[in-house]
């Protein structure tokens, strides 16, 4: 099933309000806030990440902030931590990097957010796809994300 199917099924199943929203295709939480008509901070950006022991997880954002590396490795419990490689990301989560999205459910990567997001009214994601966002509170996000904050 696609990934974007997948969303709506979760969503629905947690009972979650949800809003989808068609744009030009965007590669940057700058561009798709954009055309989003939004502040950055409120579009949400999903990076995976390898563990200095091979492991991959999900650090979930704000979309205008930037990785500490020093503080995500930490937080994840690792001593090192990097952006895992593109072929990885698409074989592992089935999209491509850029419009991951920030639930752990669907794949069986570990999710962790920053607590951040969860102070915004609501907040927008790509579903797998560069072309659309989904908007939905943030509180709704932390509980169909299941994150551990850091």
């Amino acid at each position: 099933m696609p990934v974007e199917a997948n969303i709506v099924e979760i969503l629905k199943k947690n009972k979650i309000a949800y809003e989808v929203v068609e744009h030009e295709p965007v590669y940057t939480n700058p561009a798709m806030a954009e055309a989003l008509g939004v502040g950055e901070s409120e579009t949400v950006k999903s990076l995976v990440l390898m563990t200095k022991e091979k492991k991959m997880v999900v650090l979930v954002l704000p979309g205008d902030k930037k990785v500490e590396w020093k503080k995500a490795a930490a937080g994840i419990g690792t001593k090192k931590v990097s952006f895992a490689k593109p072929e990885m990301v698409l074989e592992k989560v089935g999209c491509e990097v850029g419009c991951v999205p920030p639930f752990g459910s669907l794949t069986p990567l570990p999710i962790f957010m920053d607590p951040d997001l969860t102070k915004k009214d609501v907040v927008y994601f790509n579903p797998g796809k560069h072309d659309k966002s989904f908007k939905i509170k943030a509180w709704d996000l932390k509980k169909v994300a299941k994150p551990k904050f850091i």
